[in-house]
């Protein structure tokens, strides 16, 4: 969102003219003006496909974005993050922004759960904390601007879904992903940087790994219609220069499994939303000590289990919400 940035103090400014220093005596691969680093966002799904997310995840980049709203009188379940052992030593479970766009919507944060991130949320949420182990960084932002951007952003999440489900299929590409162990690999090389897949379904276990591979800016876009999961050790990976900014999944409809668990990894941009008129829509279940979510998440309702992470690439953006800055370490 066009939001308010949280003040910087004296010791940022002074880490940020250091750092360049630091980093050359530490013989860091990357960082100078002879040798910079990639680029973390190069958004190939607005550039290659003109999908443009917009506050919902374009122009500020978050970690949980979600949508999900209740009333005053049954405020929504829109996040809930949650860990039965600490999840601080390595970094937190939530490593970015959380956005939670759907008045009247909470997020509850239990047990030794922790989000490092600000949170910009409608001035109708609200935020519960149940017990004396959580860990909550950052600032929360609320005001009736957020309120706008945030119905703005709705709007565009869903545009981008709509219009991404009507994309014609790539050539030779599978009507039907389904991988118990094994892997598999796809490239948009041969099809001028951009690659559609429509699949009834997209399930991965047993160790499976799913490789999509591109250079840095072009895109993928992966339209699922049934179910998404990533269960026992799977991975979706992006090679040849792919950022999750690139890689897009439009999870569609409502039925069907909807998880990443069991130690898995994404990497991608995951966007779930039902068109139907009156249609339910899904929650998405991150669960498993060493799962990890790398890239974004929009969806209804996100429930992240069992000390799993969700982290947002932590170089910073177009919209300069650096949180590697603000908080601490993290594990890969």
């Amino acid at each position: 969102m066009n939001l308010p940035q949280p003040p910087q103090s004296w010791f940022l400014i002074l880490l940020f003219l250091v750092t360049p220093l630091i980093s050359t005596v530490r013989g860091d691969t990357c960082g100078g003006p002879s040798n910079p680093c990639p680029p973390t966002f190069t958004d190939g799904i607005y550039y290659k496909f003109g999908l443009d997310l917009g506050d919902a995840g374009r122009t500020h980049r978050w970690a949980i974005f979600t949508y999900g709203a209740g009333t005053s009188s049954s405020p929504f379940s829109a996040i809930e993050v949650s860990a039965t052992s600490s999840t601080t030593l390595f970094g937190y479970q939530i490593m970015g922004d959380i956005g939670m766009a759907g008045a009247y919507s909470r997020l509850t944060v239990s047990g030794y759960g922790s989000v490092s991130g600000d949170r910009y949320s409608r001035t109708t949420s609200t935020e519960v904390r149940v017990g004396p182990n959580t860990v909550v960084g950052g600032s929360r932002y609320s005001s009736s601007d957020i309120d706008s951007a945030a119905i703005a952003a709705i709007t565009a999440l869903k545009k981008v879904s709509t219009t991404a489900a009507g994309f014609a299929s790539t050539a030779g590409s599978p009507t039907n992903i389904a991988m118990t162990g094994g892997s598999m690999s796809f490239t948009n090389n041969p099809f001028n940087g951009k690659y559609v897949m429509n699949l009834s379904n997209l399930t991965l276990t047993n160790g499976a790994v799913l490789t999509l591979n591109g250079a840095a800016g072009t895109a993928f876009v992966v339209n699922v219609s049934g179910s998404f999961s990533l269960t026992n050790s799977s991975q979706i990976v992006l090679s040849g220069g792919l950022t999750t900014s690139d890689v897009l999944f439009n999870i569609k409809g409502n039925t069907g499994t909807f998880q990443i668990t069991g130690n898995s990894l994404f990497q991608g941009t995951l966007l779930a939303y039902n068109s139907a008129t009156n249609g339910t829509q899904r929650t998405l279940t991150i669960d498993g000590s060493n799962t990890l979510l790398r890239g974004e998440v929009i969806a209804n309702r996100v429930v992240v289990t069992n000390g799993a992470r969700v982290r947002k690439p932590p170089r910073a953006s177009c919209d300069d919400d650096r949180d590697e800055d603000k908080r601490g370490r993290e594990r890969d």
